[in-house]
C-alpha cells in the first residue's frame, strides 16, 4: 500500500503544480506576447489612417499627420516594446521584431519627409511608400502572431494539464484502493467481522481522491480551452477587426488623394471591409445576432462572436455591425464625389470621409472601434475568470498528500485494531 500510495501522492502534487504553472505561463507571457503583436498592428494601423486623413483634408503640409498619428505612433511602439519583452526568450521571434522595429524607423521618417513635400506629388509618394512600408509591418507581426498561437495551443495541450494525465493518476489510486478493498475482505474471513469502519473510511478516502484529482484535470482541460483557446481567438479577431476599420479608411482616403491611381508595389494587400464581415446583414439579421442567433455571415466579427452568446459581447457586436453598415454607406458616397484627378486640398468627397458624424466614414470608424473595443473589455474579463479557474489548484497541493496520508493511518489502524482483537482473544 506504501509503495501503491506513493506515486497517488506524487501525480496528485505534481498535476496541482503542473497546472497552476502552465497556467501562469499563458496568462503572463504567451498571450499577452500574442495579443500585443495585435494591438502593435492596430495602433500602427490607425497612424497611417491618420496619415492619409491629414493628407487629403489639406492640412498636412502645415502640421502633418496630427496628434492622432503621434498618439498612434507611441503605442504602437509601447506595444512592440511589451511584445519584445515577452519575447525575450524566443530568439527567432527576437529577431523578427527587431527588424520590425527598423522597418518602424523608416516608417516615421518617410512620414516626416512626406511633410516637407508639401501638396506637391514627392508628399503623396512618400505617403504611399510609407503605408506600403506599414503594411509590411503589420504582415510580420501577423505572421508572428500565427507562430505564438500555435505555441499557445501546443502549451495548453502538454500532458500535465490535458485529461489524460487522469489515467495513470487512477490507475495507481485504483490499485491502492483494491489494495484496501482486498485488506477489508481477508479480515473479515479472518475475523469474522462484516465490516471495518477505519479500512472503509480509507477506502472512501482513496475514491474521493480520485473523483477529486479527475475532476480538477478536467476542468484544468475545459477552462485552458475557454482562456487560451477560444478567448484568445476572439480576443485576436477583434484587434484585426479594428486594424481593418483604420485600413478601410485609410485607404478611402489615399484613394481620394490620389485618383485611384494604383499601387505599384508587391506589398499584400491589407484588410478591406470584407474582411470584417461578408456580407454584411440586414437590420433584421443585426437585431437577431444581438439577441443571441448565430452570425449568418462570415469574417472577423463572425470569428469573434463564434459560441459565444453572452449579452454584452452580442450588444457590442450588433453596434459594430450597425456602424459597419454606416462605414460602407458612407464609402460609396465619398467614392462617388471624389474628383478623378484626385485632391489633396479638402475638395469634394472629402467630408464624407473626414467627418466625425456617424453618418460620415471616420465618424462610422469611430462609433465601430468604440464597439469593438467594449466587445474587447468583455472578451478579457471572460478570459481572465478562465484562467484564474483554471490556475486554481482546487485544494490539492495540500489535499492530495494529507488524503494520501489518512488513507494510509486508516489502514494500518484497521489492520492494527483486529490484529490487537486477535492476540488478545489468542
Amino acid at each position: 500500500m506504501v509503495l501503491a500510495l506513493a506515486p497517488v501522492l506524487t501525480l496528485s502534487v505534481l498535476i496541482a503544480d503542473r497546472s497552476e504553472a502552465t497556467t501562469a505561463e499563458l496568462r503572463e507571457r504567451r498571450i499577452p506576447g500574442a495579443l500585443a503583436l495585435d494591438q502593435a498592428a492596430a495602433a500602427l494601423t490607425e497612424a497611417d489612417r491618420a496619415t492619409a486623413t491629414s493628407l487629403v483634408s489639406g492640412a498636412f503640409s502645415l502640421t502633418g499627420p496630427g496628434q492622432d498619428y503621434q498618439d498612434a505612433v507611441k503605442r504602437a511602439n509601447q506595444f512592440l516594446t511589451l511584445a519584445a519583452d515577452l519575447h525575450r526568450e524566443d530568439s527567432g521571434a527576437r529577431a523578427r521584431l527587431t527588424g520590425v522595429n527598423a522597418l518602424m524607423v523608416e516608417y516615421t521618417i518617410m512620414v516626416g519627409l512626406a511633410q516637407t513635400g508639401g501638396d506637391g506629388p514627392l508628399s503623396l509618394a512618400n505617403v504611399f511608400y510609407a503605408s506600403d512600408l506599414r503594411r509590411s509591418i503589420v504582415t510580420s507581426l501577423y505572421e508572428q502572431r500565427r507562430a505564438d498561437l500555435a505555441d499557445i495551443r501546443e502549451a495548453r495541450s502538454t500532458w500535465w494539464v490535458g485529461t489524460y494525465v487522469a489515467v495513470p493518476f487512477g490507475a495507481t489510486a485504483f490499485v491502492a484502493l483494491l489494495l484496501v478493498l482486498i485488506a477489508h475482505g481477508y479480515l473479515r474471513r479472518r475475523f469474522r467481522r462484516r465490516i471495518n469502519p477505519l479500512l472503509l473510511l480509507g477506502a472512501a478516502g482513496l475514491a474521493g481522491l480520485i473523483a477529486w484529482t479527475v475532476l480538477h484535470a478536467q476542468t484544468t482541460h475545459d477552462r485552458l480551452a475557454e482562456g487560451a483557446g477560444r478567448r484568445v481567438a476572439e480576443q485576436s479577431a477583434l484587434w484585426q477587426a479594428r486594424t481593418a476599420v483604420h485600413e478601410v479608411v485609410g485607404t478611402a482616403a489615399l484613394d481620394i488623394a490620389s485618383g485611384g491611381i494604383p499601387r505599384s508595389s508587391d506589398v499584400k494587400a491589407g484588410l478591406t471591409l470584407r474582411d470584417l464581415v461578408d456580407p454584411l446583414p440586414s437590420a433584421v439579421e443585426i437585431e437577431a445576432v444581438r439577441t443571441g442567433g448565430d452570425p449568418r455571415f462570415g469574417g472577423l466579427i463572425a470569428t469573434a462572436m463564434a459560441e459565444d452568446r453572452s449579452r454584452p459581447l452580442r450588444e457590442a457586436g450588433a453596434r459594430a455591425l450597425t456602424a459597419l453598415t454606416a462605414l460602407r454607406a458612407a464609402a460609396e458616397r465619398t467614392k462617388a464625389q471624389a474628383p478623378p484627378g484626385g485632391t489633396r486640398d479638402g475638395g469634394p468627397g472629402t467630408a464624407l470621409l473626414t467627418g466625425r458624424a456617424a453618418d460620415r466614414m471616420s465618424g462610422a470608424a469611430d462609433d465601430a472601434q468604440a464597439a469593438l473595443t467594449d466587445a474587447l473589455i468583455e472578451g478579457r474579463g471572460a478570459a481572465d475568470a478562465a484562467l484564474t479557474e483554471a490556475a486554481d489548484d482546487g485544494g490539492l497541493t495540500l489535499g492530495g498528500p494529507v488524503t494520501c496520508v489518512v488513507v494510509l493511518v486508516l489502514s494500518v489502524a484497521g489492520l492494527l485494531i483486529r490484529r490487537v482483537e486477535y492476540g488478545r482473544l489468542r
